[in-house]
């Protein structure tokens, strides 16, 4: 589906720096992509070792179906790095704090059964941006999920939202230092963030530690 996207739409221009970081998003990804398929090839020779027994069978097969699932969830992080790159995003009046209700809704289930907090702090009668719903969805709910995955049961996880010069800005940001560090497949997803984020005219700055994932889409009313 993502291929046929490709083809249908009109694409871009990529400028220089725009360039340099895919170039930087598709390195991480192979590097993402090296481990599952690594562990299924090795997984792949033993269930044909001789000797091999139905338990281990059971288990290589079981072994190879996740880290396909994995490898297929990282190769669609691919296309949408290629397709954030190549095609223009869909940008219209979007209602803030209806996407922020949809993604904390989404990682609701996540977070109770991590045992961390989230506070969030956004002001009233947010103002609409100019964006991609979708992109922006993707962006939000990839930085809530992984602050949330490298933080311990009874930690904080802050979203602050606020107003000025322009734009609509977001922190969101785990309180837990020298925590678990991010893993080549969270990195991939926060690099199809930046790459969302930055394909709408937004802004994007993450710092790993402690993690704090800073987001800022324009104000309806200030692009052209």
């Amino acid at each position: 589906m993502h291929s046929a996207t490709l083809e249908l739409c009109p694409t871009t221009v990529v400028k220089d720096d725009e360039l340099g970081r895919l170039c930087a998003y598709m390195s991480q990804g192979l590097h993402a992509l090296a481990q599952p398929l690594t562990i299924v090839r090795s997984a792949v020779a033993a269930l044909t070792a001789p000797g091999v027994t139905a338990v281990d069978q059971r288990r290589y097969l079981e072994l190879s179906s996740q880290h396909v699932e994995r490898t297929c969830g990282l190769f669609e992080c691919l296309q949408e790095l290629v397709i954030a790159s190549q095609i223009e995003a869909d940008c219209e009046p979007v209602e803030l704090s209806e996407v922020l209700a949809e993604v904390v809704e989404d990682q609701k289930a996540a977070l109770e059964a991590s045992g961390v907090a989230l506070r969030i702090d956004t002001p009233t009668g947010l103002p609409s941006v100019q964006g991609d719903t979708a992109r922006t969805l993707q962006a939000l709910s990839a930085a809530l999920k992984i602050a949330a995955s490298v933080s311990s049961p009874g930690d904080l996880v802050e979203l602050l939202v606020a107003a000025r010069n322009g734009f609509v800005e977001l922190i969101l940001q785990s309180r837990r230092m020298h925590g678990r560090p991010l893993n080549s497949s969270e990195r991939l997803s926060l690099a199809l963030a930046e790459a969302n984020i930055r394909s709408q005219q937004g802004k994007y700055v993450c710092v790993e530690d402690p993690l704090r994932v800073f987001i800022a889409l324009p104000l309806q009313n200030s692009v052209p």
